[in-house]
């Protein structure tokens, strides 16, 4: 399956080595227990992204997506193994529109990356939750 998962991401996008899982065993939640996955990729477009998931589904092989790892809940951990698929090369600002306060990024943009960028544009990106609430 190693072969298979190189053809689609690219030999430089496949991570087995030990010491490689460790570091996306766990994200920053306090006191976690580790959850190694097999494999790590870190494809750099969309379409690999499209044919790893279709090869994972097929094989009923469990992915995990994964930014930078900086959640605090475990959201990013492989709690059943299989595959991280991580996002942190997929790390373009494809465009700042300051007409509309649009930002177009790919899933790897870190926040400080983003601030930086629409600092630039003398604008300011406010990163708060969302506060839902029941009609």
């Amino acid at each position: 399956m190693l072969e298979e998962l190189t053809a689609i991401v690219g030999n430089d996008n496949v991570f087995t080595l030990d010491h490689e899982i460790e570091a996306y065993s766990r994200d920053e939640m306090p006191l976690s227990e580790p959850h190694p996955p097999q494999v790590i990729v870190k494809p750099l477009d969309t379409a690999s992204i499209a044919a790893l998931m279709k090869f994972a589904s097929e094989r009923k092989i469990p992915v995990v997506p994964r930014g930078a790892g900086t959640g605090l809940s475990g959201g990013s951990v492989a709690l059943y193994g299989g595959i991280v698929l991580s996002l942190e090369r997929m790390d373009r600002i494809v465009e700042i529109d300051r007409e509309n306060f649009v930002a177009v990024v790919e899933p790897g943009v870190t926040l400080s990356r983003l601030h930086a960028a629409v600092g630039q544009e003398g604008l300011y990106f406010h990163c708060s939750p969302v506060k839902w609430r029941r009609r």
